[in-house]
């Protein structure tokens, strides 16, 4: 009996140094990708002035909720190959790869459709920055598929390293070119090549996990369409901010606007990994010991970033922007609440989408109606949007923590029961 209970203390030893160490990975592969995107906007920020930044920030709004079908792809590819038995996972695999092919054609096609009516919508001169945001689509939704199969077998250095060359290969001619030429549609479509090489490559670290023939996949369109219509009803909302401010800010307020959303979108991402590598045991037997840990690890890091913000507001402040951005100060950590509130709704919300759950997207949707709303009423200053986007973030966020705590009490009831 010894023996085995000490077997058995050893295995869940290593098992857990073991997600200690892909967490780890997948945090470094998804902080590069972040950090180079970070420095994206910092150059942005810096070479075209407020005005000017205030256009590319919405681009960057733009192509961010565009890339919502890329999350979808690897959240439902993901499951499925969890769900799958081992034998067969690299056959699914390719068949996911397959299918995000054709999605990657159709978001590409029907972006460019519908760039008249952004165009007009975000008071641009024409429809060529929107139409290269749409060539930028492609390589980045089929990436998604790339990231699934990684994510789903669980092989996290794998994963950290896909991770790690979209997020350079999307940013790196970005930031050169910006710097170069200060040219808004040029930038974007130096992100659109670097994007496909990234894939290109990643296709190359995917291939050991996938096999012919692929398996073809019931019902996965439809797992694409849930994943995503969740995950675009989240990313509407936490980009709709940038887009709100475009529309009702003077040109300077938006881009300092703009410049703020940066460190919400860094708070946004910080605790990432997180829901990453917790994802697959969320969807399987693993789910009940897994939940709680990592939403209160989401929570933790929250919380150290809206401390550091509002420790160091001008360092902040001007590593985003520089001089021109003072204004931005005194309510910076605002905008860091926002994404600590927001990462923790993204959070629950794949916890969701793992368990095949779907009351969250109604929520969403109606927390994107009050924004839109309580905007409308409420636009005179960055600061005013600002506390009306917190407002709703918060309460999005404890609505999920609700709903995590009544799903936790049903479980304990079953086990009473049983």
């Amino acid at each position: 009996m010894a023996i085995s209970n000490t077997n058995t203390s050893s295995a869940r030893s290593a098992m857990q140094s073991s997600t200690v160490r892909g967490a780890a990975m997948v945090a470094i592969g998804l902080g590069i990708g972040q950090v180079f995107a970070y420095l994206l906007s910092l150059a942005g920020a810096r070479m075209l002035g407020p005005d000017n930044y205030g256009i590319f920030g919405s681009m960057l709004a733009l192509l961010m909720v565009g890339s919502v079908l890329t999350l979808g792809i690897q959240a439902a590819g993901a499951r499925r190959i969890v769900l799958t038995p081992k034998s067969e996972r690299s056959n699914v695999g390719l068949g996911v790869v397959r299918s995000a092919a054709w999605a990657a054609l159709g978001v590409t096609v029907g972006t460019i459709v519908i760039a008249p009516a952004i165009s007009w919508l975000l008071h641009l001169d024409g429809v060529v920055a929107v139409v290269v945001v749409a060539l930028n689509l492609a390589p980045v939704t089929w990436s998604g598929s790339l990231l699934g199969v990684a994510q789903g077998r669980e092989r996290n250095t794998r994963l950290a390293a896909i991770y790690a060359i979209v997020g350079i290969g999307r940013t790196i001619g970005g930031i050169v070119v910006v710097i170069a030429t200060q040219s808004i549609v040029l930038t974007l479509l130096a992100m659109a090549v670097g994007s496909a090489v990234a894939v290109a490559v990643g296709w190359v670290i995917t291939g050991p996990m996938v096999s012919a023939p692929a398996i073809k996949l019931s019902h996965f369109r439809g797992d694409v369409v849930h994943a995503t219509h969740a995950l675009f009803a989240l990313f509407v909302l936490t980009n709709l901010d940038v887009l709100l401010a475009r529309h009702f800010l003077p040109a300077a307020q938006a881009g300092m606007y703009a410049a703020g959303a940066v460190v919400s979108k860094v708070a946004f991402w910080l605790p990432q990994f997180v829901a990453t590598v917790a994802y697959p045991r969320l969807a399987d037997h693993r789910r009940s010991q897994t939940l709680t840990k990592a939403a209160a690890a989401v929570v933790g890091i929250g919380l150290l970033s809206i401390a550091f913000v509002a420790a160091v507001p001008g360092l902040v402040v001007a590593l985003i922007g520089g001089a021109a951005y003072d204004e931005l100060t005194s309510e910076v950590w605002i905008f860091a609440a926002i994404g600590a509130a927001y990462a923790l709704a993204q959070f629950l919300l794949y916890s969701q989408i793992a368990a095949s759950k779907r009351a969250a997207i109604a929520v969403l949707w109606i927390a994107t109606a009050a924004l839109v709303i309580l905007v409308w009423l409420f636009h005179s200053s960055v600061l005013q949007i600002a506390l009306v986007v917190l407002c709703v973030a918060c309460a999005l966020a404890l609505i999920g923590v609700v709903e995590l705590l009544i799903e936790r009490s049903r479980e304990s009831k079953g086990l009473a029961h049983a």
